[in-house]
């Protein structure tokens, strides 16, 4: 057989094993919603109402356990710990790891959402990073002027 008849098979292989690697990534999920997702019992009926991203999921691990998990995969931007439970802040999620019966439930959400729920909680700590400057008062030199 010809040299041209094998490299199309080895581009046709090469083609099919970056779809397949493609396929993998997205459909197992990354970050901390694909995470959490993959090793935890989903438990829609403990969906937070008012909000469609919400995923509400369960453990029979206590809250500070799971949270350790999920933050020793995910590096969080923000986390705070109170008696009510355990907020995780991402750069697009929150995770929220409270007690549930005897382990923890654990409910992924985006971060504004769960920002609005749990201000009386995360208010003063999660705080809120812009790289364009937009939290801050003008928004840099000449801007709004």
């Amino acid at each position: 057989m010809k040299p041209k008849f094998w490299f199309a098979i080895a581009g046709a292989a090469a083609v099919l094993a970056l779809i397949v690697g493609m396929v993998t990534l997205f459909s197992t999920g990354t970050g901390p919603r694909g995470y959490v997702a993959n090793n935890y019992t989903r438990a829609a009926h403990l969906d937070l109402p008012g909000d469609s991203d919400n995923r509400a999921y369960t453990s029979p691990l206590p809250p500070t356990t799971v949270a350790f998990q999920i933050s020793s995969k995910w590096r969080p931007q923000s986390q705070y710990t109170d008696s009510s439970g355990i907020y995780l802040r991402y750069s697009g999620d929150a995770v929220v790891v409270k007690p549930h019966q005897q382990g923890s439930v654990i409910h992924v959400m985006d971060a504004h959402h769960a920002y609005r729920r749990y201000h009386s909680h995360v208010g003063g700590v999660w705080g809120w990073s812009s790289p364009h400057g937009e939290s801050f008062r003008g928004r840099g030199p000449g801007a709004g002027k």
